[in-house]
């Protein structure tokens, strides 16, 4: 291809040689030629535009191969939030998410109650030997009048069953009311009986804890209640570190995700456990985006930088960042992209009405030409999967556009002085 393109240029020249024969300055060849040239390459580069390199298809081919496609021109709204005097009292809280605020109940359960399943042990004592359950001839060889029955499971009905009192209803009781119903069966066929009930084995009374632990597995709770931190304690602890683990607690299908150094940090959040709890833990970095006119020599462009710090501020981000790039950006021009919930923006005085989900795309802006701009921004707080961007200033346009055409005319002249250069040879040779 390339040598059709130069046998048609040299045709060309040549077709020109009567006219060099004349007394014709370089100058007017080059205003001839050049027109000539540059078309004739057009022509023959465009159709093998699609043989340059390239990192995959080009977005016609996209487009226009697609078997069928759902296209909108409507734009996703999204409500826009100047980070003020104003807005600043509640953009400075950290993450409003806690189990304190989802679950009411922050107690322990008052009394430990069996379920089906629970393996319960069952001694019966009497006042004297000769009763129902200890023969006269074997009170020597023991160290007291009783008995200990075999292990009882609470069955699929919620009972147990106990010699010669039958079947005892035992889900959802207390262990002292279990053994309360045992000696009314008993008390008129056992001498002054008395029972003690224990669990063997827990399987209703248990919580689940998954995850990024090192020793996952079903918890039995104690009778006296246990926190959140202790039974993660006995799963081995976490895995990874606080800051990079957050805790998911499923109970009564509700589900709520706390980070755990927030749990370490408030002992508010440690709550206590209840049965069938469900806790995963799950490692995830917590990181933010930064995009736009911001120096970020170290990290690469258009970074993603881990939020180190439970409360990490837009101050700390854009240092983290690199901080602004003079050349290019514009301080009064930085936005906070992120999903914001509704009850936030009701309280910063968004009309939410205009909006169909309860997750509604949010844009926070903050003007740091501002002189107090970097002191809202040292109290903004920053979360998980923000994306931070910094626009460039509005002359930055106008300096592409000028390089661009001092390129585009440094390439024409270039083109023009080769031009000149071939004919000073041609009429040397010829």
């Amino acid at each position: 291809m390339i040598t059709r393109v130069f046998a048609s240029f040299r045709s060309g020249w040549l077709r020109l040689d009567g006219r060099l024969s004349t007394k014709v300055n370089d100058r007017t060849v080059a205003r001839t030629l050049i027109p000539w040239f540059v078309v004739t390459i057009a022509a023959v580069a465009l159709p093998a535009c699609s043989e340059l390199p390239g990192t995959g298809p080009k977005s016609l081919a996209i487009q226009g191969l697609s078997t069928d496609s759902v296209r909108s021109k409507t734009a996703l709204p999204y409500a826009l939030v100047d980070i003020s005097a104003d807005t600043i009292g509640l953009l400075s809280r950290p993450n409003l998410i806690t189990f304190q605020g989802a679950f009411p109940d922050k107690g322990p359960k008052t009394e430990q109650v069996a379920g089906v399943g629970d393996v319960l042990n069952i001694s019966i004592f009497e006042a004297a030997p000769g009763g129902l359950f200890t023969p006269a001839t074997a009170a020597g060889a023991r160290p007291g009048n009783f008995v200990d029955l075999p292990q009882q499971a609470v069955d699929q009905n919620g009972n147990i069953n106990i010699p010669y009192a039958g079947e005892i209803p035992a889900a959802g009781r207390t262990l002292v009311e279990i053994q309360r119903a045992a000696v009314a069966r008993l008390r008129n066929r056992a001498i002054e009986p008395q029972v003690v009930v224990s669990f063997n084995q827990q399987h209703a009374s248990v919580a689940s804890v998954l995850g990024d632990v090192n020793a996952p597995g079903v918890m039995p709770l104690n009778s006296v209640g246990e926190r959140l931190l202790s039974v993660v304690a006995r799963a081995g602890g976490p895995k990874f570190e606080a800051i990079e683990s957050y805790v998911t607690l499923q109970r009564n299908g509700k589900q709520v995700k706390v980070l755990l150094s927030h749990v370490v940090r408030d002992p508010r959040e440690n709550i206590f456990i209840q049965p069938n709890d469900v806790i995963f833990l799950t490692r995830e970095q917590p990181t933010f985006t930064a995009l736009g006119a911001l120096n970020q020599n170290v990290f690469g462009f258009n970074s993603e930088i881990t939020l180190d710090t439970e409360t990490f501020t837009l101050s700390q981000a854009i240092g983290k960042a690199g901080g602004l790039n003079d050349n290019q950006s514009d301080p009064a021009e930085v936005f906070i992209y992120r999903y914001e919930d509704r009850s936030l923006l009701k309280k910063l005085g968004v009309e939410t009405k205009k909006f169909t989900h309860d997750r509604i795309p949010t844009v926070y802006h903050i003007n740091l030409r501002d002189p107090s701009g970097y002191l809202l921004a040292a109290g903004f707080q920053m979360r998980m999967r923000d994306v931070m961007f910094v626009a460039n200033a509005r002359v930055v346009d106008y300096y592409k556009l000028l390089t661009l055409i001092g390129n585009t005319a440094n390439t024409a002249s270039a083109a023009a002085n080769a031009t000149t250069g071939v004919h000073g040879a041609a009429r040397t040779k010829w």
